[in-house]
């Protein structure tokens, strides 16, 4: 291992390799990974990347070691770097139980959160899988459980019949991979993803601590400023005096001080992307659905099945030509494959051509009539271009298709909220609400239906959704989100802080809670001004 220090000051190391030994044991292949990644990476960075890589398993750590002791300071890296193997995705082994789930709650801890938004726009986790197997499906699950997500790995595998293994740097028949990769690509492939993740950090570094002097100056004599700092971040502790603070955790606002560190990436632009409708992936990309839209029955279905799936994967992570490829190829297998038709319709809106994608999911329609999800995509695709007009026209064609469909009633009400026609939201969410009041996803009915009324300045009915929103699903962040201004318009300021805060615990995304840690900063001021006064 390397013992040079992290680009970003209060972070060991810049990346942290683990492995199961049992993987590195037939010909040393962690090794030689590791060994042409750093050469890789040499030719990628200007400055030297750290690595942390227990390469010899007689020194390593047992399960006899103080685990906590020799590992806590080690995981404290900027990326983390498992290698995915059949045998590393099991949640006893030392591997999985002492560096892969510590880092994963490491990092979604620190100051910058386990998923970044990358300089591009895209959203980027810091865990970079290296995948040398295909892995069985529970596998896979095990790990999208830990890992909050898709699997989206850099792959190392070596596919022909009968054959499941890693890639070798000098294979004896590079071209009879049926994976088509080449191990040069993929060290380079895992390089510059590295370089994305890397370079993204260190410009969130760029970051301040807020002035406190306002908030002592309100508190006056009652509550001392402690401020400690070190080579990474600041941070505020406030001691109240025991009168003060007795009074403050009655009326619940004392909990607010407890907030850790307050850093602020400098950020000269963003995109608040709007993730309401994650039944949009169990709709239109289970396995459930795929099956009952494409079906099961001759060899070329079949295949045709297989090729969707693929696409699929291909289409969450991005890599939207493979997709469309692997769609074509099972149109050519199957041409009336509506599945194969709403993935091209989706693949051609990602990459702006709105019209063509409008004729696929016609055609997607015309092979299956009820295909609501094909309309609910398209409109889901329409609204996050906001092409509002045309979302909502869609929205209202999967409900006319499917009227059970309670993420089209619910999208659609989003959408009126965010173009300001909140009227016309509470009518299609108060029909949703009263037709189908024992669906799955009312909550998410009660929570669109709350800031409906929000934006009509009607706190209490506003009020009242958003608490039943989260009497089913209290850590929704954005049903927070909405009840801390609910309750702040309300005049309940307490009640508001207390919401404020639950959000900021909840919310993923570090820049929006940075914008919400400012604005609860901003209301505890004021209001303890009141209470001063």
């Amino acid at each position: 291992m390397t013992s040079m220090a992290s680009l970003i000051p209060g972070f060991e190391y810049d990346i942290f390799i683990s492995y199961r030994q049992k993987d590195n044991k037939y010909d040393g292949w962690v090794t030689d990974f590791v060994a042409n990644l750093k050469k890789e990476l040499e030719a990628t960075f200007k400055e030297d990347i750290s690595i942390y890589f227990d390469e010899n398993p007689h020194d390593g750590l047992l399960e006899t070691h103080d685990v906590d002791a020799s590992l806590k300071e080690k995981l404290k890296c900027l990326m983390f770097i498992p290698i995915i193997s059949r045998t590393y995705c099991d949640p006893k082994s030392f591997a999985w139980e002492h560096e892969l789930k510590p880092y994963v709650e490491f990092a979604s801890q620190d100051r910058f959160g386990l998923k970044i938004r990358l300089s591009n726009g895209n959203v980027a986790g810091r865990v970079l899988p290296i995948r040398i197997h295909d892995l069985d499906l529970t596998d896979v699950k095990t790990c999208e459980k830990l890992l909050g997500g898709v699997l989206r790995s850099v792959d190392f595998i070596y596919k022909s019949a009968g054959v499941n293994r890693p890639l070798r740097a000098n294979e004896d028949h590079p071209h009879d991979n049926l994976n088509k990769i080449f191990y040069r690509d993929q060290i380079n492939k895992t390089a510059n993803a590295i370089n994305e993740i890397i370079r993204s950090l260190t410009s969130l570094q760029t970051s301040s601590v807020e002035d406190f002097s306002l908030l002592k100056k309100a508190k006056g004599e009652n509550i001392t400023e402690l401020i400690d700092t070190d080579n990474s971040q600041k941070t505020f502790n406030i001691n109240y005096g025991l009168q003060t603070l007795t009074e403050y955790r009655k009326k619940g606002i004392a909990r607010i001080f407890n907030l850790k560190t307050y850093q602020y990436p400098s950020l000269k632009k963003y995109m608040l992307t709007i993730l309401v409708l994650a039944p949009l992936i169990a709709l239109l990309f289970s396995w459930k659905g795929l099956i009952n839209i494409v079906g099961i029955g001759n060899t070329k279905r079949e295949l045709a099945k297989s090729h969707v799936i693929n696409a699929v994967k291909y289409y969450d992570d991005g890599e939207f030509e493979e997709a469309k490829n692997e769609a074509d190829l099972a149109l050519a297998d199957d041409p009336k494959n509506s599945a194969a038709w709403t993935t091209l319709a989706a693949v051609s809106t990602k990459q702006g051509d709105l019209n063509m994608a409008i004729l696929q999911t016609l055609e997607a329609i015309k092979l299956d009539p009820q295909n609501s999800r094909a309309a609910y995509n398209l409109a889901y695709s329409l609204d996050d271009k906001q092409d509002y007009h045309q979302a909502i026209e869609w929205y209202s064609k999967a409900i006319k298709m499917d009227s059970t469909l309670v993420p089209a009633y619910s999208a659609l009400g989003r959408l009126y909220n965010t173009i300001n026609q909140p009227a016309d939201a509470i009518l299609i969410l108060e029909s949703a609400k009263n037709k189908y009041p024992g669906s799955e996803y009312k909550y998410l009915i009660f929570k669109n239906l709350g800031n409906s009324y929000l934006l009509m300045n009607i706190s209490g009915e506003a009020i009242k959704n958003l608490e039943l929103s989260a009497g089913i699903k209290q850590n929704e962040p954005e049903t927070n989100l909405f009840l801390a201004k609910a309750y702040e318009a309300a005049g309940e300021i307490t009640r508001s802080i207390d919401r404020w805060q639950n959000y900021i615990e909840l919310e993923t995304d570090t820049i929006k809670i940075n914008e919400a840690r400012r604005h609860l900063k901003e209301i505890t001021i004021k209001h303890l001004r009141e209470i001063i006064k």
